[in-house]
């Protein structure tokens, strides 16, 4: 297998395309188009991870720049999972974010992943209000 690459939007610009192909792969956002993730890139922090020159991997951020930020979409292609690549993603935008609280949002089944990464359960409630 390709050797894989982790680097920032900044070091490395990721596609709005093959972040939409990583979307449709995890059936994830099927509303979202390139023109939406080219914006989302535009104002957030990003990583991607690379198999030769094929994006394998994305996860972004939202942040104050100081005291807290979100993880937002951190996905795998699932031919790549199991290797790594979502730590190693998790980790660099973490720290690349370098806030006191990084917060994210994930289904029960993932949990187990996030808090051998340092995350831990809150009590909180999560509320979501759509236009």
């Amino acid at each position: 297998m390709a050797e894989i690459v982790v680097a920032s939007h900044g070091e490395r610009p990721i596609q709005p395309d093959d972040v939409v192909r990583l979307y449709r792969q995890a059936e994830w956002w099927p509303e979202r188009s390139a023109e939406t993730v080219g914006a989302l890139l535009a104002t957030s922090p990003s990583v991607g991870a690379w198999a030769g020159s094929a994006l394998v991997g994305f996860a972004r951020g939202i942040t104050d720049g100081r005291e807290r930020a979100y993880l937002e979409d951190v996905v795998v292609h699932e031919e790549h999972r199991g290797r790594g690549i979502g730590t190693r993603i998790v980790e660099r935008l973490v720290a690349d974010l370098d806030v006191e609280v990084t917060t994210l949002f994930c289904s029960v089944r993932l949990a187990p992943f996030y808090e051998r990464l340092g995350f831990e359960p809150t009590r909180q409630i999560a509320l979501h209000r759509r236009r």
